[in-house]
């Protein structure tokens, strides 16, 4: 495992939710996660790096209408460790991929990010993927 993430976690319990803070920290200071994903998905790196700007580093104005980054999320952080490492890829981890890039596209043309996640969500149902 990169790091030394353990995938073992409730995702629900306090521990998932300190070890995912940890691991949006870590991911931020990666330098080449982009092009290991870009290798092990046929993803183009510049297509990974502008998923991992608007997960990890962008701020948007959220549904409350604050502006802050994304809440790190445990079920997306496991992802973006398996593509790092190219073993174990699920389903998920390809259709989160798709769904953020969608997303990030949306949100350029000025669309606000909780309309852009409900229209991405239509095509890509990463979230539905978690409930299996």
């Amino acid at each position: 495992m990169f790091g030394g993430i353990n995938g073992a976690l409730n995702p629900d319990s306090p521990e998932a939710d300190e070890h995912a803070q940890r691991y949006y920290g870590l991911v931020r200071s990666m330098k080449t996660d982009c092009g290991r994903i870009a290798k092990n998905t046929g993803f183009r790196e510049e297509d990974i790096r502008r998923i991992k700007n608007h997960v990890f580093y962008q701020e948007h104005e959220l549904y409350d209408g604050e502006v802050a980054r994304f809440e790190p999320s445990y079920h997306m952080a496991q992802s973006w460790q398996r593509l790092i490492d190219g073993r174990h890829i699920k389903p998920q981890d390809i259709v989160l991929l798709n769904h953020e890039f969608l997303e990030s596209v949306i949100m350029s043309e000025g669309i606000k990010q909780d309309k852009a996640h409900r229209k991405a969500e239509a095509v890509y149902n990463y979230s539905s993927l978690l409930e299996e």
